[in-house]
């Protein structure tokens, strides 16, 4: 969940170790490789509001994708509004396990932030409250009055956010692997975020992501950015964006009134004493802890998660 600070273009060569191309650590939970074989060619995004179950909320002056699922947000039922990590989009964060199964219960809104997946990027600085005033744009553009919202990593952040600077709009959190400040995380990745020379340790590789991960991310942005040639760019913005970021106060978070379920790995990017200091400054809120479970793997536990939400949802 944190970024590394990018020097013009990053890559991994023939000679490279992987530990290298591990050095970049990104808000969505991953520490990131740049330049797995990017090409430069362009895609062509069709200039279209509403295709079938997606569609875009000018918010700003910028076209925020969203996708809708498991049936029409106005049809009686309070949406989940589902939030991706940092440099992810709805299809690698979600598709293959979470969305599914919300879908199968109530309508969800998926959404993109800002120079991610289908979300062109904005000129200047990325801003964690902007892409919270984004979010709640979305659910203005759709007419929602309150969302659940479920948000991984950068998306978990984002739907604490949403708590504090929007509350009316929120009926319940859950945000999964997140942090209310930058020294939330592992003390190596604080120390990552601000000095991109210090290689991982031993230790910390296993819970980093992998070079498929890493494909299969590349992938997704070739498809859907409508300009893949400003991954790298991103990134930076990201990792200046975090490193930058004050985080949420104390006196924010006991101020926060919805329901809350605060969920991470035991090998999480997270550490477990923040999550429980977190779970104590949220009024009633409720920790999970899942074992065997890393701030990478975790997106992937939906048959843990749903039981855990669905709970929290009903109770709010």
């Amino acid at each position: 969940m944190t970024f590394g600070a990018t020097q013009g273009r990053i890559g991994i060569g023939p000679h490279e170790s992987p530990t290298c191309s591990r050095r970049l650590l990104l808000v969505g939970g991953a520490l990131m490789a740049a330049g797995l074989g990017r090409s430069d060619r362009g895609f062509a995004m069709e200039n279209k509001e509403m295709t079938g179950n997606s569609g875009y909320a000018t918010v700003d002056g910028l076209r925020v994708y969203y996708e809708l699922h498991g049936g029409a947000p106005d049809a009686g039922e309070t949406p989940v509004v589902l939030l991706h990590g940092g440099m992810m989009s709805i299809d690698t964060a979600f598709a293959d396990d979470l969305l599914p199964r919300l879908a199968g219960t109530r309508p969800v809104i998926a959404i993109e932030q800002q120079g991610h997946g289908h979300t062109a990027d904005r000129e200047g600085p990325a801003k964690v409250d902007r892409m919270v005033d984004d979010t709640a744009g979305v659910l203005t553009h759709l007419g929602i009055r309150q969302a659940h919202f479920v948000g991984h990593s950068l998306g978990g952040m984002i739907a604490l956010g949403m708590a504090v600077r929007h509350p009316d709009l929120v009926r319940s959190i859950t945000p999964i692997s997140a942090t209310y400040t930058l020294e939330g995380m592992l003390p190596e990745l604080v120390q990552m975020q601000r000095n991109p020379a210090h290689q991982p340790s031993a230790d910390l590789i296993p819970l980093l992501p992998t070079e498929a991960d890493f494909i299969a991310w590349q992938a997704s942005y070739q498809r859907n950015a409508p300009d893949p040639a400003v991954f790298d760019r991103v990134l930076a913005k990201l990792n200046k964006m975090l490193a930058e970021w004050e985080g949420w106060s104390q006196a924010e978070l006991r101020a926060v009134r919805a329901p809350a379920l605060l969920v991470i790995g035991d090998n999480d990017f997270v550490r477990i004493e923040h999550a429980a200091e977190m779970a104590r400054l949220i009024p009633d809120a409720q920790l999970a802890v899942l074992p065997g479970t890393t701030h990478m793997n975790i997106i992937d536990r939906g048959a843990w998660l749903m039981p855990l939400i669905e709970a929290r949802l009903e109770s709010s």
